[in-house]
């Protein structure tokens, strides 16, 4: 991996693109997370891409590459968010809601309810949130996750220990008992190494 970070930073175009090769499906699924709709994804995913490409020069070897490139993917997501939100007070947010809502999203949603990312999409805030999903879902360690959130390691240890607690008690009253909880969670695992 480094030799391929390496050559890119010599100018190779085509070790870049075996380092967007790997990326790709990994960065997209981060920011799905993150992102309002997968169209939104896809393109903060690629403007990550160019904006890696363009800095590649900066990278610096102390990271990974996929800590450095999720940091930059990170902050990109933000600054939509942040310039995507609406202006709209009181009674016209709620009409714009309610015009532009889509019924067949909304039934999509309905169904994912069960699953345990709806889940933790819907009660955990955003750092959260991002901490599992770059943890179980990305598999990185508990430094790269600290770097790319902007955070400590023991900061990011407290983030996803809460997290799971909260997913637990919020499956429990969801599902009527622990037992399932302890179930769904049990798809997160806590760590030993590292965690």
């Amino acid at each position: 991996m480094e030799d391929l970070v390496r050559r890119a930073q010599g100018g190779s175009s085509a070790a870049f693109g075996e380092l967007v090769d790997r990326y790709e499906s990994p960065l997209f699924n981060f920011l799905l997370r993150r992102a309002a709709t997968p169209e939104d994804a896809e393109e903060i995913a690629q403007d990550a891409f160019v904006r890696a490409w363009r800095r590649i020069g900066l990278y610096d070897a102390r990271w990974t590459f996929s800590t450095w490139l999720f940091t930059v993917a990170r902050r990109l997501a933000a600054t939509r968010t942040r310039s995507a939100a609406p202006r709209l007070q009181g009674s016209e947010a709620l009409e714009d809601v309610r015009v532009h809502a889509d019924p067949a999203r909304e039934l999509a949603r309905e169904d994912d309810k069960m699953s345990l990312w709806s889940v933790a999409d819907r009660v955990l805030d955003e750092d959260p949130r991002s901490a599992l999903w770059l943890r179980y879902a990305e598999d990185l360690s508990i430094p790269e996750i600290a770097a790319i959130l902007g955070r400590s390691s023991v900061s990011v240890r407290v983030m996803l220990f809460r997290a799971r607690a909260r997913l637990a008690d919020h499956l429990a009253a969801d599902r009527g008992g622990i037992s399932a909880a302890v179930r769904a969670v049990g798809a997160l695992p806590a760590r030993r190494t590292g965690a």
